[in-house]
């Protein structure tokens, strides 16, 4: 129950923030979106989905699903939706660019270096990138005392990031750089 001065707002129906049973609940509302796509490429995680195909493709399916959930009461917040170009010439790019800013105006491109999918990243370039910013905050750490040095390194860029990382990006391609830095 909220109370804001005289009024008393009951948080009986729905599911509230918080709830175990949220996520579940979430991915079976949107099950049937997710199973409409029609791009080659589509993964979903929540409320985290990446398609990857035709430029035709990922249009059409964005035209379908964008409808579809609104009838849920959600949508896709164009400014954090990106475009990432891995095979289009740069006349055809900016002509995709151009069709899928008619359906998500405030999509960004963002270079194929910098791509990450759930904080991953998927190409060779941006794993040293990665890599050296998680270096760099746990020397910082050494800087400060260590009841907030652990606090950080627990909750913020923990062991368990770090190893989210290296489990789940090709880090073996920078073997080099591992041994430079975490081998001393």
């Amino acid at each position: 129950m909220l109370i804001a001065s005289d009024n008393i707002i009951s948080s009986v129906t729905g599911i509230q923030q918080g709830d175990p049973l949220g996520p579940l609940l979430f991915a079976m509302a949107i099950d049937g979106v997710a199973r409409s796509i029609a791009s080659p490429f589509n993964i979903w995680y929540l409320d985290d989905a990446t398609l990857w195909g035709s430029i035709e493709a990922v249009a059409a399916d964005l035209r379908r699903v964008i409808p579809a959930l609104s009838l849920l009461g959600l949508e896709i917040n164009s400014s954090k939706s990106e475009i990432i170009n891995l095979n289009y010439s740069a006349d055809d790019f900016e002509s995709a660019i151009r069709d899928i800013r008619l359906i998500l105006e405030d999509i960004k491109i963002t270079p194929k270096e910098e791509l990450h999918i759930l904080g991953t990243p998927v190409f060779p370039m941006a794993i040293r990138k990665c890599l050296d910013t998680k270096h760099v905050m746990t020397e910082k750490l050494q800087l400060i005392d260590a009841h907030p040095a652990l606090f950080l390194f627990r909750n913020s860029f923990s062991l368990s990031s770090f190893l989210y990382i290296l489990r789940s990006a090709p880090c073996y391609l920078e073997q080099d750089f591992l041994n430079e830095k975490y081998h001393n």
